[in-house]
């Protein structure tokens, strides 16, 4: 039996995965995911579904939004209360689709990366739905599963050598 005591006792070394609890999420934007505007806005804001917190003395929550063509129209100026941040926007005079990135840390530590667009021009841009995505997440299920197939052949090659060592 200590092969069975060695066993439970490697087991027990090493925790089982916890599923992952639902990390933050956008729940709406002002102005609106995919939407076309004819008067550029002021201002860009974000609505999460939880409370959104400050790590460390690094700014760990921003936005920044795009133009067409790839300049930075919003300024450094983030304001966080409770669950929605918001950014200024410079003038912009660039027809074409926005994209509006995002990094947030909510209250479960967790940061989200995300990133959608909206048009300003006076047509819909066919560009806009292609760039609009869900938000990414920053630690895949695939880690887990990778994690737990390299422990347990290491637990049975641990096994498989001690046998063959001491049964001969």
């Amino acid at each position: 039996m200590p092969i069975a005591a060695l066993l439970a006792l490697i087991i027990a070394a090493f925790p089982t995965p916890q599923g992952a609890s639902a990390h933050t999420r956008l729940i709406s934007s002002t102005p609106e995911v995919g939407v076309t505007l004819n008067t550029w806005p002021t201002q860009v804001k974000l609505e999460f579904d939880q409370a959104l917190v400050d790590i460390g003395q690094e700014k760990s929550n921003f936005v920044v939004v795009n133009n067409s063509l790839g300049d930075q129209v919003s300024q450094d100026d983030e304001v966080i209360n409770e669950n929605v941040i918001s950014v200024s926007l410079t003038p912009n005079e660039v027809k074409g689709p926005v994209l509006v990135f995002y990094r947030v840390v909510s209250a479960d530590g967790h940061p989200v990366e995300g990133e959608f667009a909206f048009n300003f021009s006076e047509e819909q841009s066919a560009e806009v739905d292609s760039i609009n995505q869900e938000p990414t997440t920053d630690f895949p299920l695939t880690i887990y599963i990778a994690s737990a197939a390299f422990i347990a052949s290491g637990i049975f090659f641990a096994i498989y050598s001690y046998r063959r060592r001491n049964l001969g």
